[in-house]
């Protein structure tokens, strides 16, 4: 007999337990019929090209700490705190809710004694951080709602249904405390405290009445809420989980390889069911919070993308609706004769526009809380639009010029070393041992205001007496903009191989990069072709030699700088100290932090092709430009050539040439010496 706890299914009719498993069953067969027809769904898609189960106590972890942890949710103060309450009290009160059904199925005694009262008050504590959250969610969705959170009724109306379902359960416990005053009743202590407000002087038959009506329609709200699930918002409790799970294992800067290029007839995406299974399960995964779409510079320039939008587009594409059945969408029937029209998904349904306004920063994949990979759906539609030929002229035309003339700027090959003019440079090809291979890149070789980055570069190397070569002549584009562009073939099959050959032929081991984009296909997309080099970006090399003194700056340069963190030295490669170790090394350099720096900076638009492609809207570099001379500098950093090119294009644009420079660290350290 117990001597604390209380008799479950109490005041119900033995019947209740045998309606209540039968509804139960029928619930589960929804779900598991709602499920399936998803699976169906993710199968439409393509077979993964990447192993998604290695490393599974990395993702287990990854699991634990995103998915179970909320830890990117969290990095919005109240949206994050109002999803915490509602996430951690939907465990706690599922668990609660086990418990209860172990002990009533397998007529084991474990809700008594202390252990009850601790259950108990749980269960109260929970059911009110419940709907401390539902409410913080209704007020933030109806009343402060941020901009990136859609506006569709079903997230609301399952909101609404959580509280109810909140609201019920703690009506029950009122109802059973004012007709039984059982001695814990003040664990209970909201349900104790309403007991004699909402029960008081009410006749036991009536109050035993009431209890068995708010049973039931607890029931039948928890029941409906739970057959739900697979067919609304809330599925994302599951498909979130997976999608952080089965998160890549490439590293952060690395697309998503063809194998087989030669062999592949569909490289990229023309129709949704291109999308790999793992992508359609992601796009399925999207709780619709609009992160990615606060945190992109495309938009906020007023650009025609939404990385959110990509992904509820494709995902409405899977035209899944609440009864869990495959079905063209209503925009996709023609009205005058009912029959299904096709869209074609990468231009009607998906904008050029707005994948072609992609800069491929990171910034919205940093901040997803499922770790959806947007950058990789965007290249892989820009894959289909190479193959299909369906680009934009500007592409079309840096494509040809990378495919000529084997840089993006179109200009012959003998011109890449004009900017050794002068300097005893050593090459390759005349040098019979160096540790580095220094490799200039196109922007440094070509792009006049970089040819003095590259001056300054190179006299650091000789003051700091490291031994280097450059390829001079045999070096050409390492492919960077190609591939995010689309042209995985031209990227794979032209300059991988060529920079390979040559590689080898002078054995190098280690490799020295003026430009974040060479450094990060160095780093992370080469090895996926055989290439395995070690690869230092000049600003953790100059860092490096300032603290072995090999590098000594002592001439002060007193200049207020706004340091940028171009994203792929940073977001992509984690790379935020170095650069601003080698600026303090510099008597005089004061450093003004934007408000948007180290992992949440803001992209100067350069990236992902932007070099090379025009799009509607305001200029990011000119946003970016304005945070800088919001902190009161005077000059802007940069570690990166696209990114200097794009300052010196802001600076202009605001006739500012004469009070605000544009920088490389290489040469203010050089100015310093």
């Amino acid at each position: 007999m117990k001597t604390i706890g209380r008799e479950i299914l109490w005041n119900l009719p033995h019947a209740a337990a045998i309606i209540m498993y039968a509804l139960f069953g029928g619930v589960m067969l929804v779900i598991a019929w709602g499920v399936y027809r998803r699976v169906e769904a993710y199968r439409l898609g393509r077979t993964e090209r990447e192993n998604r189960f290695d490393d599974l106590r990395g993702r287990l972890r990854d699991t634990v700490r995103l998915a179970l942890g909320q830890q990117r949710v969290l990095h919005r103060k109240f949206g994050g705190l109002v999803h915490l309450c509602v996430f951690s009290a939907f465990i706690v009160l599922f668990i609660v809710t086990c418990l209860v059904a172990v002990e009533y199925d397998l007529g084991l005694r474990i809700l008594d004694g202390n252990f009850y009262i601790v259950f108990k008050l749980f269960a109260e504590s929970f059911g009110a951080v419940l709907l401390l959250g539902v409410a913080g969610a209704l007020v933030r969705r109806i009343v402060f709602r941020p901009p990136g959170l859609t506006k569709e009724n079903d997230d609301t109306l399952q909101l609404l249904l959580i509280g109810a379902i909140g609201v019920t359960g703690f009506l029950i416990e009122t109802a059973r405390i004012a007709a039984t005053h059982p001695a814990i009743a003040p664990i209970s202590f909201i349900s104790n405290s309403l007991a004699p407000v909402l029960f008081g002087g009410m006749p036991l038959p009536e109050i035993l009445s009431v209890h068995k009506g708010l049973w039931w329609t607890h029931l039948l709200i928890a029941f409906g809420f739970l057959a739900s699930l697979p067919f609304t918002k809330m599925i994302h409790m599951g498909t979130g989980t997976a999608s952080v799970f089965l998160r890549t294992s490439r590293p952060k800067g690395a697309l998503q390889p063809i194998p087989n290029i030669e062999e592949e007839e569909n490289p990229g995406v023309a129709a949704v069911t291109d999308f790999s299974w793992k992508q359609l399960l992601s796009a399925d995964g999207c709780t619709k919070c609009g992160r990615c779409q606060d945190e992109c510079p495309a938009f906020a320039a007023e650009m025609p993308l939404s990385p959110r939008d990509v992904v509820l587009k494709t995902k409405d594409q899977l035209g899944l609706d609440l009864y869990g059945s495959l079905v063209p969408s209503a925009t996709n029937v023609d009205k005058a004769t009912g029959k299904r029209v096709v869209p074609d998904f990468v231009r009607e349904v998906l904008n050029p526009e707005e994948i072609w306004a992609c800069t491929t920063c990171r910034a919205c994949m940093q901040a997803c809380p499922v770790m959806i990979e947007h950058i990789d759906m965007i290249v892989d539609v820009r894959r289909g639009y190479v193959a299909a030929s369906k680009v934009p002229d500007t592409v079309k035309t840096a494509l040809r010029k990378m495919g000529d003339t084997g840089n993006p700027w179109g200009l012959p090959q003998d011109d890449r070393i004009a900017w050794a003019e002068g300097l005893d440079v050593p090459f390759a090809a005349e040098t019979k041992e160096f540790e580095y291979l220094y490799w200039v890149g196109c922007a440094g070789a070509y792009d006049p205001r970089n040819q003095k980055v590259t001056r300054a570069i190179v006299s650091l190397l000789h003051r700091a007496g490291v031994s280097y070569a450059t390829l001079g002549l045999e070096e050409m584009c390492c492919g960077e903009s190609a591939r995010r562009m689309g042209e995985e073939g031209l990227f794979q099959l032209g300059m991988v191989e060529m920079v390979k050959e040559v590689f080898a032929g002078y054995k190098v081991k280690k490799v020295i990069t003026q430009c974040p984009h060479c450094f990060n296909t160095f780093r992370n997309e080469y090895p996926q072709f055989g290439v395995n080099v070690e690869v230092v970006h000049h600003s953790v090399l100059l860092r490096d030699l300032i603290a072995q003194g090999k590098l000594s700056p002592r001439k002060a340069n007193n200049v207020a700088l706004a340091f940028h963190d171009s994203c792929y030295l940073g977001r992509h490669n984690d790379i935020y100290d170095a650069p601003r170790e080698a600026l303090a090394a510099i008597p005089g350099v004061t450093i003004n932090e934007m408000g948007k720096n180290r992992e949440e900076g803001f992209c100067c638009g350069a990236g992902g092709g932007g070099m090379w492609t025009d799009s509607p809207g305001k200029r990011i570099n000119h946003l970016r430009f304005g945070q800088a001379m919001a902190t009161g500098a005077n000059a802007v950093g940069s570690a990166c050539p696209y990114c200097l090119i794009m300052f010196d294009d802001a600076i202009k644009y605001n006739n500012l040439d004469d009070s605000v420079q544009a920088k490389d660290i290489a040469e203010l350290v050089a100015e310093s010496l």
